[in-house]
């Protein structure tokens, strides 16, 4: 199927799929992504893929043919393949866990081998050596049919013809015997499920959270920065620990955000102008002629169909989104960047500190969407700042999880923010960029220089400047720099005129 494909094609570019794929091994190249798309089919899109030709894929893929019906026929398999279609990031976390475990078994198996001879039955010394004699051929059969497609060499015999022709049968043959057939069970269990199930384990309680993470992540929806997420996440599971321990924050900034998005609309005007002719990503919605396949393989169980329908209910079914390269909306004007500042004083905390979370998760989520770049600075007391850059979501994965888990605190210093945030103005990337300043509104400017040279930039570039109170009904001295002050007397509580959304959709005009 061309749609499902190209979605390969483009789980394929990224690092962290590309890292266990491309990671040098004994199978070739073109062997290992062959591979990786039948477990794409079976595990991202939950087919049940079917071996219409035998012997066709015995040719192909020579031993794997063994390894591949003994993971389907065992019980854990469809227990995994239930864990992988809970959610797009659980189903990358699936698939990267058995693709990197049956490569390694492939290539390295005598090192496999040695772990289980200890516990390898006395009758099962010949299958084992059948195995092997047939792994080293598969192997050996890539390799040189790698070689031919690549020489320019032609009209020479083919010295394993012979028994090229003989193999599909030898591999059937050694499936169906019985000690053979043990083997097999014995070696999918203590060589591939034991360890996969262990790993399984190791993540299983962390998927939700990252779930709720990936709902928060700004980056360009579900194909690429969900592995980049989940990537960070699992590589640092002790220090995002308390992340997973607040998750009624999270849950709070979701609510924000939800809110905020609904308020400007972000969700339906997402890919608006675009044509619709290809798969773009994958989203959420109850759109069912869009759905992915492993929504409708809930039908067939009565549990999991009661959670089919109130998914689609609440137009949460994992469905395609299209967009195609064209753009039918019209003449597009280039938008310009943003610096936010955001005030990590101690009276910011609590409520304040988690609203102001949500603005600017929502402000990044709504930049990327047009290709934008932000930068976020904290700031506190005397030339205290920490700068942040959601740009790029290969690359901000582990920034976004920091901003997270960042508890507001100390003293406040606004001059600082002033003259840092016109330093990134002469910055290239940021030249024609709008400031934020998102504060409790006790702020104090008194430094005549930074005063000076940011009411120069916004004369010569034409910057602008945001302003939100959070929490005080007073802008301090904010007010007169600003284009706009937004007072949001109470965290959780805003009028239509004084909103987030309103805010965002103002720089959004740029």
């Amino acid at each position: 199927m061309m749609i499902e494909f190209e979605s390969f094609g483009r789980l394929m570019e990224d690092d962290d799929v590309r890292e266990v794929i491309a990671l040098p091994r004994n199978i070739p190249r073109r062997n290992r992504e062959e591979i990786a798309e039948i477990f794409y089919r079976e595990v991202i899109l939950g087919e049940d893929y079917e071996i219409k030709d035998t012997a066709r894929f015995i040719e192909k893929y020579g031993v794997f043919y063994l390894l591949f019906i003994s993971l389907k026929g065992s019980a854990e398999w469809a227990r995994l393949k239930a864990i992988a279609g809970n959610s797009p990031v659980s189903s990358l976390v699936m698939f990267r866990i058995v693709l990197a475990n049956v490569f390694k078994l492939l290539d390295e198996f005598g090192m496999v081998l040695s772990d289980l001879q200890k516990s390898l039955p006395d009758n099962m010394a010949l299958p084992l050596e059948q195995f092997t004699a047939m792994l080293e051929y598969t192997l050996e059969l890539w390799h040189r049919r790698m070689a031919d497609s690549t020489s320019s060499k032609s009209g020479e015999p083919d010295q394993g013809a012979f028994y090229d022709e003989i193999f599909p049968a030898s591999v059937v043959s050694f499936q169906e015997g019985e000690e053979s057939g043990k083997f097999l069970n014995f070696l999918s269990r203590h060589a591939l499920l034991d360890d996969i199930l262990a790993r399984i384990s190791e993540v299983e309680d962390h998927l939700s959270s990252l779930e709720m993470l990936s709902l928060l992540y700004p980056g360009r929806d579900w194909d690429h920065s969900m592995l980049e997420l989940h990537r960070a996440y699992f590589a640092s599971l002790h220090k995002y620990a308390s992340i997973v321990e607040r998750n009624e924050d999270i849950r709070k900034i979701l609510s924000h955000i939800g809110r905020i998005e609904m308020e400007y609309g972000a969700r339906s005007r997402s890919i608006a102008g675009y044509s619709k002719s290809e798969v773009h990503s994958v989203t959420t919605s109850g759109d069912l002629q869009h759905m992915l396949p492993v929504e409708s393989v809930k039908l067939q169980d009565e549990t999991l169909k009661n959670l089919f329908f109130a998914r689609w209910m609440e137009g949460k079914l994992l469905t395609y989104q299209l967009m195609g390269m064209n753009w039918t909306g019209g003449a597009r004007k280039k938008k310009g960047p943003m610096v936010a500042m955001v005030d990590t004083s101690g009276s910011m905390h609590g409520a304040p500190e988690t609203l102001a979370k949500a603005i600017i998760l929502a402000m990044v989520r709504r930049m990327l969407r047009e290709s934008r770049d932000v930068k976020v600075f904290l700031f506190s007391s005397l030339g205290q700042t920490q700068g942040i850059e959601m740009t790029d979501s290969k690359k901000m994965a582990v920034e976004f999880l920091d901003f997270l888990n960042y508890t507001f605190g100390g003293g406040t210093d606004f001059n600082t923010a002033i003259g840092e945030s016109v330093r990134t103005l002469d910055e290239k990337q940021y030249r024609n960029a709008d400031i934020l300043f998102i504060t409790d509104g006790l702020s104090v400017v008194s430094d005549e220089h930074a005063i000076c040279r940011l009411m120069d930039v916004k004369k010569k570039l034409g910057t602008r400047l945001f302003t939100i109170i959070i929490g005080n009904d007073d802008a301090g001295g904010m007010d007169k720099f600003s284009d706009r002050v937004f007072i949001l007397g109470k965290a959780d509580d805003w009028d239509p005129d004084n909103s987030p959304a309103n805010a965002i959709k103002l720089i959004s005009k740029r």
